[in-house]
């Protein structure tokens, strides 16, 4: 990427453009880009969600879990309250096989309502060897932000062999059903008396309890817990705890989350000493500043940062809606309206037209979507920068990232 927009555009030109394609930048794109984050998430989420069968002498419970530390799981306190004393539980997921845990500690404030916690962490033996990840935390969640849910809802693993083997009395041999995976957005974040909830439209069910609510880099937002239906109107809520509240529960045990990388900047803390009235025991994350050239960029909220250089930077939207690359170049003795011509007929573009200071065209992408140029000097001698923008052109990200080098 670097070596074709800032150093070969003078070879560019003597091989006709054809350097310079929108195949030729495809594995560097903000889409490339976007598909390996996803299919990196993808893997994570399988190995970190964990099933949870808790059964006493009389009866049993299923939901859902994930690793936040080495041998220890989150879930939810009613995925195992009211068992009786001879509970066992038991965890697994395709990389764990059936394992029994205990319960390390439990709250469960609020048995009537949605709101409080409802937290519960359990310690398990590992298999030998194994290579299991421990999921991050980051409490930035706001409003529209795009969100998934991993677990076990009873209405889709209902029919699978384990599940039936499961609800016939049969314990012995447990295999786990796939995890299931469905996507949303953030609609609100609201206050209750014991404790904020994230509503959000990522699709769960019974079974869900327990399970990860995350963001598009894979770092929980929340635990999914419960979910409301207006009686004779067909309207349903899905509701969260923030992940402000599981680090505090998680500090309370004596364990240190794992946080997001980067702008991340929350430390955990005993809710005995969280100094809130709200209910929320976290603090926003910073936006995050990164160098290209003798510029200093922020990363707009809901935005992550996928590959960098000295003269290049891929970002894109964590709800994968938009992405950037921004390139510098050097002009090699050329105006930047030959510049902006040339990149145009190598991408199969439009003729670049002139808008406040910066030269402006549309091209088709490697994947047949459409996709916009532009092409303006920066404040260096001879130096010019192109910023590429796929999917949203209206992602107010993107305007964000023009705003920087313009």
């Amino acid at each position: 990427m670097k070596k074709i927009v800032s150093r070969g555009l003078i070879f560019i030109l003597a091989l006709s453009f054809q350097a310079f394609t929108p195949r030729a930048f495809a594995a560097d794109s903000p889409r490339a880009e976007l598909e390996e984050r996803r299919r990196a998430v993808a893997e994570t989420m399988e190995a970190a969600t964990v099933w949870i069968v808790a059964e006493d002498s009389k009866r049993y419970r299923i939901g859902s879990g994930f690793i936040v530390g080495e041998g220890f799981i989150l879930t939810n306190a009613h995925v195992i309250e009211g068992l009786g004393k001879d509970m066992a539980v038991f965890v697994l997921n395709e990389k764990i096989p059936a394992r029994k845990a205990r319960v390390v500690d439990m709250v469960y404030e609020n048995k009537g309502g949605a709101s409080g916690t409802d937290l519960a962490l359990l310690r398990f033996d590992p298999p030998k060897g194994a290579k299991l990840p421990v999921l991050s935390f980051n409490v930035d969640v706001k409003r529209t932000d795009r969100v998934s849910a991993w677990g076990y809802p009873d209405m889709a693993i209902k029919f699978d062999a384990s599940t039936d083997r499961l609800s016939k009395g049969n314990k012995s041999n447990l295999q786990p059903p796939p995890v299931i995976y469905t996507e949303g957005t953030v609609n609100a974040i609201v206050r209750g008396k014991r404790g904020n909830s994230i509503l959000h439209s990522a699709a769960i069910a019974s079974g869900n309890s327990g399970g990860p609510l995350v963001n598009g880099r894979g770092e929980v937002v929340g635990i999914n817990t419960w979910g409301h239906q207006e009686e004779g109107e067909g309207a349903f809520l899905n509701g969260a705890q923030p992940a402000s509240e599981i680090v505090s529960f998680l500090a309370d045990n004596g364990l240190t989350p794992r946080l997001a990388a980067g702008p991340q900047t929350t430390t955990p803390q005993a809710r005995s000493e969280a100094p809130s009235s709200s209910g929320s025991r976290g603090q926003a994350a910073k936006e995050a500043k990164v160098t290209l050239g003798n510029y200093t960029l922020t990363v707009p909220h809901g935005w992550s940062v996928g590959a960098q250089d000295d003269d290049s930077i891929v970002a894109a939207a964590d709800d994968d809606s938009a992405g950037v690359g921004i390139f510098l170049g050097d002009l090699e003795g050329q105006s930047l309206s030959q510049v902006a011509r040339t990149l145009s007929r190598g991408h199969g573009g439009t003729t670049p037209k002139l808008d406040d200071g910066a030269y402006v065209f549309n091209f088709t992408d490697d994947d047949g979507d459409k996709a916009l140029a532009v092409v303006g000097e920066t404040d260096r001698e001879s130096q010019f920068f192109v910023v590429y923008v796929f999917g949203d052109f209206d992602n107010p990200g993107i305007s964000e990232f023009l705003k920087s080098v313009r």
